[in-house]
């Protein structure tokens, strides 16, 4: 997926040094993706269920299509706390 430019690549990093293309702070980008990655973790259970996933499709997607750890590679600053952060939720869904 085009983010910006030429970036293809699908890490919360290029998303967070293109926040500024959509009139976003660096820091309020930084918020939301803390924001999505703690909505990911409190509700993957509750949408597991409702989309009746067995257990080797929520383990198929967890950690490969959510929160996949090449997502947080290339963190810089205050963001690399976003990586501890991911790492966190990874654990407490497994």
């Amino acid at each position: 997926m085009l983010i910006t430019e030429n970036e293809r690549l699908s890490r919360i990093a290029t998303c967070i040094e293109s926040a500024h293309h959509f009139l976003l702070a660096e820091k309020d980008a930084t918020e939301i993706v803390e924001a999505q990655l703690r909505c990911i973790g409190e509700n993957w259970s509750a949408v597991c269920d409702e989309a009746d996933l067995g257990q080797a499709e929520r383990n198929l997607f967890w950690g490969r299509q959510f929160l996949n750890p090449y997502a947080f590679t290339s963190l810089q600053g205050r963001a690399t706390e976003l990586a501890t952060l991911g790492d966190e939720v990874r654990r407490s869904v497994q």
